[in-house]
């Protein structure tokens, strides 16, 4: 299984304007509370514009992550931000759940995805343009209270990490499925990988 290297984000289409479509000077994004030892795994980083079909717009080749800070501009909150070296637009589809919370991919099966078209894009643009703020938000949460965590858990599971002898823990996996029903927009495949990254760095 390849592994998940890259940060995939969601943007609206105003951050998109403001922070993305053109690089920041400081070239640092983002207000994430992510697992510290995902850190040193992820080298990339993919924007996933809101209300769009699910279009990633840019791809970011990471730098480093760094506390964000109010001389950035941020409200000091603990979160990280990352600090990137170069970026590049891209249109292509994003095959998987919608993006509220923070995913994790690989790059080299993100990369592969087949290309929008000019028209198609700007098509895109425009319905995340004319969206209804968390419009994204509110479809996911509603389809999320009609799935059960504890099912969803098991196939994500399934899906992704069968080479994985076996489940986390009850009691660890008890935990993701509150997380996930406490915040529906929480990715169990990215609890999923925190784990098993702890887990790794920690035999």
């Amino acid at each position: 299984m390849n592994k998940k290297n890259s940060l995939i984000f969601s943007v609206t289409y105003e951050n998109y304007m403001n922070n993305v479509l053109n690089d920041k000077e400081n070239k640092s994004l983002g207000q994430w509370r992510i697992a510290p030892e995902m850190i040193d795994e992820l080298k990339y980083a993919y924007a996933y514009l809101t209300s769009s079909d699910k279009m990633i717009v840019k791809k970011y080749e990471i730098d480093h992550f760094e506390y964000e800070s109010t001389e950035k501009g941020y409200e000091d909150k603990g979160k990280y931000c990352f600090v990137f070296k170069n970026s590049e637009d891209v249109f292509f589809e994003y095959p998987y759940a919608p993006v509220q919370a923070p995913h994790y991919r690989n790059d080299e099966e993100m990369d592969a995805l087949p290309r929008i078209d000019t028209s198609e894009i700007d098509i895109r643009l425009e319905a995340s343009k004319k969206a209804k703020p968390n419009e994204d938000t509110s479809i996911k949460k509603k389809a999320l209270k009609e799935d059960d965590p504890v099912k969803r858990l098991h196939k994500v599971w399934k899906e992704e990490f069968s080479d994985r002898v076996k489940l986390p823990p009850v009691e660890i996996a008890a935990k993701m499925i509150a997380s996930v029903k406490e915040d529906p927009e929480q990715d169990l495949s990215a609890l999923l990988t925190e784990y098993y990254v702890k887990l790794d760095k920690n035999k």
